[in-house]
This record gives C-alpha cells, sequence and structure tokens, in this order.
C-alpha cells in the first residue's frame, strides 16, 4: 500500500487550546479520522487496480473467462498477460466495463473477440476501435456455423434444416463457445492471430495448439459415449446457452427464456405441461445470474435446480462437469 505522510500546518490550534475547548478537539478529531479513512481506502483501490494490471509487454484481450484458457493453451511457457473484459461471475450479456479496463487496452498488442453476436462485443467492439484504431480485433468465430438465437423448440437436425432453409439469420445464437467442436474452430483462429503478432513463435504456439486440441478431442469423444442412448433427449434450462451443446450430442434444448426476455405466463404453461409429460425433474439454470425465477419453475414441475455455467474460466474441466449433471439427469 502507498504510503502517505501527513503533516499539521502551524496553523492549527496548539495542543493547550484544543485541551481548553473540547468542541474544538472533538472537531479536529473527526477531521483527521475521514482524512485518515480516505487514505486508506484510496491507497487500497491503488493497490488492487496494480495488481489486476498487465505484467508482460505481451498483452492479449479477450472477451469471456473461457478464451484465457484457450490464450494460455497455444501460448505455453510464453509470458503473456490476458485481460478480460468480462470478469467470472458477470455476464456478457449485460456487463458494462470500468474505465480502468477500457484504458488498459491501449497496451494490448492483440484482441480476439468472439465475434458472435454477444451483447458485450455488439455495444463495445467499435468504440474500442476507434478509440485504439491500431489494435488488432479479430474475429475467432468466423468459421463457426452458426445457429439460430430462437431455436429452442427445435432438435438438432430441425435446427439444421432450418439454417439450410433461411440461410443466415437476423440473429445468431451468441454462445458458440458452448461446444468443444466449436472451440476448436475458436482456437485454431487465435493461433493465427496470436502468431501473426509473434511470428517468431509461430511453430512454437502451433505445437502447443495441437496438444490442446487433441484434449479437446478427447473430451469430445468421452462426453459422446455418456449422453448417447438416454431414455429422454430433453432438457430444460431458464436461459438458452446451450444450443450447440445440444446440437453436438443429439439433444433438444427446452429454453425458458426466448432472446433474452421472460417468458409469457402462456408460454410458462405450456412449458411446465411439456416438462410434466417428459418427466423432465430438473431445471438447469446460471450462477452468473438470479435463480429465483428457475426456483419457482423448479416448484412448478415438483423438481430440482442444478447449477450449471457456460462461463467457468477452467473451460475443459467445466465443460466435463456440464456434460456429468446433464448426463446424471436424463
Amino acid at each position: 500500500m502507498k504510503k502517505v505522510s501527513l503533516k499539521l500546518k502551524s496553523s492549527l490550534s496548539p495542543v493547550s487550546t484544543m485541551v481548553r475547548d473540547p468542541n474544538n478537539s472533538l472537531k479536529i478529531f473527526i477531521s483527521l479520522l475521514i482524512v485518515t479513512i480516505f487514505i486508506i481506502l484510496s491507497g487500497g483501490c491503488l493497490g488492487t487496480d496494480l495488481q489486476n494490471g498487465p505484467q508482460s509487454d505481451f498483452i492479449i484481450a479477450c472477451t469471456i473467462p473461457p478464451q484465457e484458457e484457450f490464450i494460455r493453451a497455444i501460448t505455453g511457457n510464453e509470458e503473456v498477460s490476458v485481460l478480460v473484459m468480462v470478469p467470472q461471475g458477470a455476464s456478457p450479456h449485460t456487463f458494462e466495463p470500468t474505465p480502468s479496463q477500457i484504458a488498459a487496452l491501449e497496451k494490448a498488442d492483440l484482441y480476439l473477440s468472439l465475434g458472435s453476436g454477444i451483447e458485450f462485443e455488439n455495444r463495445w467492439l467499435s468504440r474500442i476501435q476507434n478509440q485504439y484504431p491500431k489494435l488488432p480485433i479479430v474475429n475467432t468465430s468466423k468459421n463457426v456455423h452458426f445457429l439460430p438465437a430462437s431455436h429452442d423448440s427445435h432438435d438438432a437436425q430441425d435446427m439444421t434444416d432450418l439454417i439450410h432453409e433461411n440461410g443466415n439469420t437476423e440473429r445468431n445464437d451468441p454462445h458458440v463457445w458452448v461446444s468443444l467442436r466449436n472451440a476448436a474452430l475458436i482456437i485454431n483462429e487465435s493461433c493465427g492471430a496470436i502468431s501473426g503478432i509473434r511470428p517468431e513463435m509461430k511453430n512454437s504456439f502451433e505445437i502447443n495448439r495441437d496438444v490442446y486440441l487433441r484434449k479437446l478431442s478427447d473430451l469430445d469423444n468421452t462426453i459422446l459415449q455418456s449422453l448417447k442412448d438416454r431414455s429422454s433427449q430433453t432438457i430444460l434450462v431458464y436461459h438458452p446457452a446451450f444450443g450447440y451443446l445440444c446440437r453436438d450430442y443429439n439433444l433438444t434444448q427446452l429454453a425458458v427464456e426466448e432472446n433474452g426476455q421472460e417468458p409469457s405466463a402462456q408460454k410458462l404453461a405450456e412449458i411446465v405441461t411439456r416438462a410434466k409429460e417428459e418427466g423432465i425433474e430438473y431445471v438447469f439454470t446460471e450462477p452468473e445470474s438470479s435463480t429465483r425465477e428457475a426456483e419457482t419453475l423448479a416448484r412448478e414441475i415438483n423438481g430440482t435446480i442444478i447449477l450449471i455455467s457456460p462461463l467457468a474460466s477452467d473451460y475443459l474441466e467445466n465443460m466435463h462437469r456440464v456434460a456429468q449433471k446433464i448426463s446424471g439427469t436424463l
């Protein structure tokens, strides 16, 4: 913590005067106490800002916590600072960055965007580009096959057919990273962009990438085996963040929210009826948002809520945990 010295000017009343005037003594004591508290709090904030600042001259920015694991897997032993704009526990649908976060981007070498239409990027990427026109911003999802945002009532084949029939949709499902197969595409693009900044490390980065891609593939096969031949293929989620995962493993996502909106009373009644008919007893919801509505829905179907996060920073382990929780309910 930064040390601050305080010097009392000679114009202050002598100690003898303070003793003779209790009211004046009390006022001075309170004033000094307020100043001391302010200095302590200011010093604490300064220390936190410095601690969270970049520690390397190679700085890569990204949008969500899972991307940090991708970046560190690619860079390996290369010293790199990763600026995650939407921190752990926050939602990229609603989060607003602090001025210090935006200021930190001035020294960044690269910004790896999701490029999926996630709200944070919709609101901020153009502003960031305008403020830092020399900062390369790379869309890491340009090879991802997007699903339409409103696909909660479709199974995997229905969704694929819908895309082929309608072509590009007005609004994509932005949760592209909640798929190991999409993650592989995102990592390939990320590796190419990072190698462009440090071309002398390209071979090393590609070796690291391939090691991580093998881990993704192994986990993909494990999850595929754990979810096949289940009696039920429908999962009830409050927020529709798991459409790509459902596509990968031939599941159906029955979502309560639609386009970020709470359901109407009629739709909620239909969901409750369908859940009871299909014997669904679990409502999946996310720890990054309030669970109150999900708990209410769970009571309506005599069920239980289960927390699964699409945004945990330990991406591989988290995807395994999510799959295990889903598998245990089907």
